[in-house]
């Protein structure tokens, strides 16, 4: 079974919903139901998704005209195998509201490093370096031109690759 995954970021509108969305399409040919959800920690609930993710997404065949805004919750972290946070605030803030839940909560960079660096699961993850990098976050692009849209899709997109064939190898 895959394991559930839950991507947090800030309004739950553009960085989350885009990493859910693309990762979703990357496995919708799998036999079973993937569990792929995102959270805002200061949601804009109810929301649709900004215009610009959703045009990226559209750009890529991927419609996300059904998606819909939600606060992170403890439950939501509850029901996840996998936290994976747009940046360290989002990390820290999503173990702040689970403590006991740390090890399955890090960055979307730092998985992505621990599956270059041959880790297998999420229960053995050990993450190495200095955990407060500024180069673990991803730039939030609300408020920011087009362009920065396009740049966030090409970011994320070779990780959420790797981490659907991650996914596929479960």
């Amino acid at each position: 079974m895959a394991p559930r995954i839950l991507f947090v970021c800030t309004g739950n509108i553009c960085r989350s919903p885009m990493a859910e969305y693309l990762l979703r399409a990357r496995l919708a040919d799998l036999p079973g139901p993937v569990a792929v959800h995102s959270a805002g920690v200061g949601a804009l609930t109810g929301d649709p998704m900004h215009p610009q993710t959703m045009r990226v997404l559209r750009e890529r065949g991927i419609d996300g005209a059904d998606f819909v805004a939600t606060y992170l919750t403890p439950e939501a972290i509850a029901e996840h195998d996998l936290i994976l946070g747009l940046s360290r605030s989002h990390r820290d803030d999503a173990t702040a509201k689970v403590p006991m839940a740390w090890r399955r909560i890090v960055t979307l960079r730092e998985f992505d490093e621990h599956v270059a660096a041959g880790g297998d699961g999420i229960a053995e993850m050990r993450i190495s370096g200095d955990r407060n990098r500024a180069e673990l976050d991803i730039a939030d692009p609300m408020g920011k031109p087009n362009a920065d849209f396009d740049r966030l899709v090409g970011e994320i997109e070779p990780i959420i690759d790797r981490l659907a064939g991650w996914m596929r190898a479960r």
